[in-house]
């Protein structure tokens, strides 16, 4: 053991100095995890919208709404409304860009409202402001279908009542509608939010991407030994081959620790990455960087030169990346991606980032740390078996 312990100082003291380990191991990563932080962040903010208001009308039922779910919105800060003069005034600012929708009540609004012969509100909206013009119609969709609620509860009495009501008698019918509760209440239930944004989504994301790339640098090494005509040497000298190989499977298993941990630390720190509990982000980190060491020794212990290797390893290293959801969620994809992802590794360590970095313990994220070993473990161990080969070939 002490053998391989030597051979796997010596080798990482050459990787320090290797700059394309250094690159594909740190800087690259977390060049594209702040790339993708950047690009895609601002879909982690809540929604916020900027929206005006001008009531020509004046009435109750413009007032209602005004009164109603548009400063309710206002007062939960989901919009900031503006309220204007008149509607050119308003179009103008939609046109300059201050709000991103304007909701214009006519004159004679209400009247036509408690009249019935029907009643229109004008939206003006900023195309390229799609989500905020949809929740504007939705809102003024919304206050419609309950003004015709109470138009309709105020018509069945009458109806029932099989009289002609004064403008009195209907102006209080009208109210009690109003102030009556729904007799159906639909209550949403939101489900616990187990999904990383997307700063600490693609910060996993690349991490475990390069991860088995930065893998490939101790075991492929083999290749690089053989030409140089050092592993030779080695095999001449009192050591054992599988002290050589352990030595290497010991370098890419450092590599790959030392490339997790610094994007871990360097995109908390510097891109807002959130990763959780350290003790249950621990055993992941470890059981991913022998899974990562597991499948880099498989896949090298099938080929015969350095270009093979490093061939390999990139083609297996990515095709497990795409299927596993280092690009793109596998949640918007096909039913199927979701399912052939679980033969990736990527897949259960980001899914276990979700869970620890929204709150999860070591607990929650058991399951995808026993398949990273396993994962790690069988292809490691079919590794070793054409490990001598691969030594002595």
């Amino acid at each position: 053991m002490r053998a391989a312990l030597d051979i796997a100082l010596r080798d990482l003291r050459q990787k320090v100095r290797d700059r394309s380990a250094i690159l594909i191991s740190i800087v690259a990563p977390f060049a594209l995890a702040a790339l993708f932080g950047m690009i895609l962040g601002g879909l982690d903010e809540d929604f916020h919208a900027r929206w005006g208001f001008v009531d020509l009308d004046g009435g109750e039922v413009a007032a209602a709404l005004d009164e109603g779910p548009i400063s309710g919105m206002e007062a939960q800060d989901v919009i900031d409304v503006q309220r204007y003069a008149s509607a050119d005034e308003a179009r103008l600012a939609v046109e300059a860009g201050e709000v991103e929708a304007a909701i214009i009540v006519p004159e004679g609004f209400s009247a036509s409202t408690v009249a019935g012969t029907g009643a229109t509100v004008d939206l003006l909206v900023d195309p390229d402001a799609l989500i905020s013009s949809q929740v504007a119609r939705s809102v003024l969709s919304g206050f419609a279908s309950q003004i015709d609620a109470v138009q309709l509860s105020v018509a069945t009495a009458l109806i029932t009542d099989a009289s002609l009501p004064d403008a009195e008698t209907t102006e209080a019918l009208a109210e009690l509608a109003t102030v009556t509760a729904d007799p159906i209440t639909i209550v949403g239930l939101a489900a616990e939010n187990r999904l990383a944004g997307y700063a600490t989504y693609y910060a996993a994301a690349m991490a475990i991407l390069f991860v088995f790339l930065a893998a490939q640098f101790g075991i492929a090494s083999i290749h690089a030994e053989r030409r140089m005509k050092t592993l030779a040497r080695m095999l001449a000298s009192p050591l054992h081959w599988w002290s050589i190989l352990v030595g290497k499977l010991i370098v890419s298993m450092v590599l790959a620790l030392v490339s997790m941990g610094v994007i871990i630390l360097g995109t908390g720190l510097a891109l807002g990455a959130t990763w959780g509990d350290p003790t249950a982000l621990i055993p992941l980190v470890l059981a991913a960087a022998l899974a990562a060491t597991g499948v880099s020794l498989l896949t090298v212990a099938f080929t015969k030169n350095e270009e093979q290797a490093s061939s390999a390893i990139t083609i297996v290293s990515l095709t497990l990346a795409v299927i596993g959801g280092s690009f793109f969620p596998t949640s918007q994809g096909p039913d199927f991606m979701s399912q052939l992802s679980l033969i990736a590794p990527h897949a259960w360590f980001l899914d276990a980032v979700n869970d620890i970095s929204t709150g999860g313990d070591l607990g929650s994220s058991a399951t995808s740390v026993m398949v990273l070993l396993a994962i790690g473990l069988v292809t490691g161990g079919l590794g070793l078996l054409r490990g001598k080969r691969l030594v002595l070939a």
